[in-house]
């Protein structure tokens, strides 16, 4: 759907356009949809990682953080941005655009901290041990690439939000691969154990 839209909108420029601006206009509700597909995407990670990984406070705190983002990225679906100047200057903001930018702005803090809480909650279970570091490199990933779109120039503002959506796409790709292989039969065995006992 990303995809289809960069193609519908030609009159939107990837370098400069935001994302969230594919919400708005003739094919907006695409990009609604996407959006929500997105959150539908992290609701199936919290369940996955809730279900797979050895339950503690890290893992608690990390599916807090993802219902949180969960909740802005429909927030965000449903409250479109204002559209920016060509010339980067600022939009008057109506209502939905500040709630837009507000939702957008949690969205982006949860994840960070979730990039800081669930490796602590892999780290506590033997099968997501190794995965932790996997974690960690794409969640510095996502932070250099953060970085870099707050520092970038706003003609170049839509390729740095794309850039860091990479990291992010990459990890919940990983991610859902880690979750869909089967337990090793020890683990198994050992969980096996403890029920019949």
């Amino acid at each position: 759907m990303g995809a289809a839209l960069h193609l519908l909108r030609p009159d939107y420029n990837p370098l400069r356009n935001f994302l969230s601006e594919y919400l708005v206009g003739p094919f907006g509700f695409l990009g609604t949809a996407s959006a929500y597909l997105l959150a539908a995407t992290f609701l199936m990670l919290l369940i996955g990682l809730r279900l797979s990984v050895h339950p503690s406070g890290f893992l608690t705190a990390s599916c807090v953080l993802i219902g949180v983002m969960i909740i802005c990225v429909c927030v965000c679906a449903v409250f479109p941005i204002d559209l920016f100047p060509p010339d980067g200057s600022r939009p008057p903001f109506t209502r939905a655009g500040i709630i837009h930018l507000v939702s957008s702005a949690l969205l982006f803090l949860s994840l960070i901290a979730l990039i800081l809480t669930l490796p602590s909650a892999y780290k506590r279970d033997e099968e997501w041990r190794l995965f932790s570091q996997t974690t960690l490199f794409f969640g510095f990933l996502f932070l250099v690439s953060f970085l870099g779109l707050i520092l970038v120039p706003h003609h170049l503002r839509g390729l740095a939000e794309r850039v860091m959506s990479l990291p992010v796409g990459i990890w919940l790709l990983l991610t859902g691969l880690r979750l869909r292989q089967p337990p090793n039969d020890q683990t198994h065995d050992r969980a096996f154990g403890h029920c019949a006992v």
